[in-house]
């Protein structure tokens, strides 16, 4: 079992697709940024049960347990999704990242200014890629287009 099975408050899934909504993913190329980052959330206050630095091979194993837990029906939401060019492309981009040797930092932001501060405590760390998941959409922070 990953040891991120259990940090994602509720569900990291919507309809079979990862979609941890109310959460600020950021993939770093190795660990130590993550962790830097990680740090700067910490010390600023954000509670250690809403931050999660993980090396890429927890985030494939992860993948792997939300895939065997879906049927059929998951399957083609999947592949639509792929179709649709939505979530399921970002999490393929994320699984080659971590295939790499990316890291990914995860910091639980239900509000706008929570997002905000976490956003201006990690951006100075460089990340490859980040995205808040919210109700209404995914907002690409950097890396993305």
């Amino acid at each position: 079992m990953s040891t991120l099975s259990g940090f994602f408050k509720g569900s990291a899934t919507h309809l079979g697709l990862f979609y941890p909504r109310d959460y600020l993913i950021a993939v770093f190329s190795g660990m130590e940024t993550a962790v830097m980052a990680e740090r700067r959330l910490l010390e600023f206050g954000f509670p250690s049960e809403d931050v999660a630095a993980a090396p890429g091979e927890e985030i494939v194993n992860l993948a792997g347990e939300l895939a065997n837990h879906h049927g059929l029906w998951v399957l083609a939401m999947q592949e639509l999704s792929r179709v649709l060019r939505t979530e399921e492309v970002y999490t393929d981009q994320d699984l080659e990242l971590a295939s790499r040797g990316a890291a990914f930092l995860m910091v639980y932001c239900p509000t706008e200014g929570q997002k905000r501060k976490a956003w201006q405590l990690i951006e100075p760390v460089h990340p490859l890629m980040a995205r808040h998941y919210t109700f209404g959409g995914i907002e690409h922070l950097v890396g993305e287009t």
